[in-house]
């Protein structure tokens, strides 16, 4: 029998706001080192998935929203097992995963759906696309990182904790003081928390409209990001592309040797790697700066309720425009540095927690300004310390992307695994037609990082 529920307003947003050029999907890629057993799959599906109740329900839109809907799960319907064709295997794997992107899910079943590539260099890859009203991407990285196991042989035991970072810090849920600051920094703020916080009360509509101006009018007091080939009207045509492995090692060795930190290491040679293409696509370098915007955790500490969509931004600028790669080394620590001091929650654009429930004239408005002021969404997953498995399967790599809205025409996630890092591309093809270019130049720009050593004065004769 099934049960009927409504969207609560924050999950009914990215609904509103999806078009066909910029999907509301979270995607996923995991690289087995082993072929990965179907069956297996389908039943750590069956007890850990299953289990939170989003994932078996889909929706049903009537004239007010929509509405959960619950009933039977056809998990063969949800895990396609695909063969890549023949040739380089990376680059058809890269061409798999930009084409579901841009695939919509089926709206008459539940929004999430799982391809297995049975053979990828010996061992599999799964790729996986779960849409943002069911969570958002923090929420949904964990509920994929849940599925996973510490041995090949299953167990319930979470992943270590992390080593504590920064960047890791702004995926944890507030803690009783950040929330308490919250409430005591204005009434609009308090009303806005109330509203994330606690989803299935009432919507209050002028509650909403106060909030959403609040941060309209911080969007809209950033200035311009550079006019770039990221700025103008996706064509709904995805390529995704990641970079080679890079040891932490080496980017601590740099953040050592340098005196920045690794965030800062891995961001400076994204920016020159962007650096080198727009020179490439014979655009002016000079004083170039992209506005990312990285995902804000805006759940409380301790809360039950680990789905749905509690979320905001958190903009940060990469100076992309300076050639010298030392050089746009320390401005880009220098800015990570100024983005942590100035860091709380209630500098967290909440925009698209409220767009949903305003007019479609608005959102439109509301999203042609945020195209206007950034240039892509940036996230940094935190993954494990040491592998994790999969149905018994050691997970090699693992990239994760939170999707574009609007006009944006970029996602760019990095990940720390196992004691490496990788940095991801998922582009729309009116923006950037190969991104390869861009994520493939990644590890050679860490390397320009790299202090020269001193040379040594000869001593006269």
């Amino acid at each position: 029998m099934s049960t009927l529920e409504r969207l609560g307003s924050l999950d009914m947003t990215w609904l509103q706001i999806e078009r066909n050029t910029n999907l509301m999907q979270v995607v996923g890629v995991l690289i087995l080192e082993t072929p990965l057993d179907r069956a297996a799959v389908a039943e750590c599906l069956r007890t850990r998935l299953l289990p939170m109740e989003r994932f078996g329900q889909h929706v049903l839109r009537d004239t007010v929203g929509a509405i959960w809907e619950s009933g039977q799960v056809d998990l063969d319907a949800h895990i396609v097992p695909v063969a890549l064709p023949p040739g380089d295997e990376t680059v058809a794997l890269r061409q798999l995963v930009g084409e579901l992107a841009a695939t919509p899910l089926d709206p008459a079943r539940p929004l999430w759906q799982l391809h297995l590539v049975t053979r990828y260099r010996g061992g599999s890859a799964l790729i996986a696309r779960v849409h943002q009203c069911i969570a958002d991407s923090i929420a949904l990285i964990g509920v994929l990182q849940s599925l996973t196991d510490a041995s090949p042989v299953a167990a319930s035991l979470p992943p270590p904790p992390a080593v504590p970072n920064f960047f890791d810090r702004l995926y944890a849920p507030l803690t009783d003081a950040m929330v308490d600051g919250i409430k005591l920094s204005g009434a609009v703020w308090a009303k806005y928390l109330s509203l994330l916080l606690n989803p299935q009360q009432v919507f209050d509509y002028a509650r909403a409209s106060t909030a959403l101006a609040l941060e309209i009018g911080k969007l809209a007091g950033l200035r311009d990001d550079s006019h770039t080939f990221l700025k103008g009207e996706p064509s709904g045509v995805k390529r995704a592309s990641w970079s080679g492995l890079l040891p932490e090692s080496a980017v601590l060795a740099i953040a050592e040797a340098t005196g920045t930190s690794p965030n800062a290491v891995l961001l400076a040679s994204l920016g020159g790697a962007l650096h080198d293409y727009l020179q490439r696509q014979g655009a002016t370098t000079a004083s170039v700066e992209l506005r990312t915007l990285m995902p804000v955790n805006l759940r409380s500490e301790g809360t039950d309720d680990v789905l749905g969509n509690r979320w905001g931004f958190m903009p940060i600028e990469l100076p992309v425009g300076i050639a010298d790669p030392l050089d746009r080394l320390a401005e880009t620590h220098r800015r990570v540095n100024a983005f942590t001091d100035t860091y709380d929650a209630q500098r967290a654009l909440g925009l698209f927690s409220l767009i949903g429930q305003t007019p479609r004239a608005v959102q439109l408005q509301a999203l042609k300004l945020l195209a206007t002021k950034s240039s892509a969404i940036l996230c940094h997953v935190p993954g494990a310390r040491q592998a994790r498995y999969l149905a018994g399967a050691r997970i090699v790599e693992q990239m994760f992307w939170s999707p574009p809205s609007g006009d944006l025409g970029l996602a760019i996630s990095v990940v720390r695994y196992d004691g490496r890092y990788q940095v991801g591309l998922l582009a729309d093809a009116a923006m950037v037609s190969d991104p390869a270019t861009i994520s493939d130049a990644i590890e050679g720009q860490l390397g320009l990082l790299k202090p020269k050593p001193a040379r040594r004065r000869k001593t006269p004769a």
